[in-house]
């Protein structure tokens, strides 16, 4: 009597596993693909909050400048106690090279104004401290002789001259702007 046999034609495979190392390799690509995607939106988000808070500082000063213009215009002539040392951020034209803006203590509030302070201004929000300023006063304009200049250009007409510059502060202490401009009060 003969034994059967059930599977004739099969011979016993020994499995390698490939496929298993293959499914691991893939995982693990995929998770470095999650990571990098996930540091690379966690460095967008830094980034526009940092540009942000920039854009508030850069509004803050803009509002300081502001606000100095309507302190020119209110409270100060060139009577009004300008000198070498800033007095009220009321100053005189440094003898030094390096502009003022870049030399003074911006913390110091006894050489520098605060934003509302002269003005009635109310505080400005989202900033980590208000604007200051302070008021240089260069020069007092002659009168113009009333000649146009080219093609019915007048020259600056008669006034005071003042460079104000502000510091802005955004939400965080580290974003500061400085900003200047001229002003002239006739």
């Amino acid at each position: 009597m003969a034994v059967p046999t059930f599977f004739p034609h099969h011979q016993v495979r020994h499995e390698q596993g490939a496929v298993l190392v293959t499914g691991l390799i893939f995982l693990v690509v995929l998770t470095l693909l999650g990571v990098a995607a996930m540091s690379i939106n966690a460095m967008e988000e830094r980034m526009a909050g940092n540009s942000r808070d920039l854009n508030i500082a850069f509004q803050a000063a803009e509002s300081g400048l502001r606000d100095a213009e309507l302190d020119i215009l209110k409270n100060i002539s060139p009577a009004s106690g300008f000198d070498a040392s800033c007095t009220k951020g009321l100053c005189l034209l440094p003898s030094s090279s390096t502009p003022l803006a870049q030399s003074i203590n911006w913390s110091d509030t006894s050489i520098t104004r605060e934003y509302g302070a002269y003005t009635g201004a109310v505080s400005l929000a989202l900033v980590g401290s208000q604007p200051r300023y302070i008021i240089e006063l260069l020069s007092t304009l002659p009168a113009s002789p009333g000649q146009s200049i080219g093609t019915g250009i007048k020259p600056a007409s008669s006034g005071v001259v003042y460079r104000i510059s502000a510091l802005g502060v955004g939400g965080r202490s580290e974003s500061r702007v400085i900003l200047q401009s001229l002003f002239i009060k006739k």
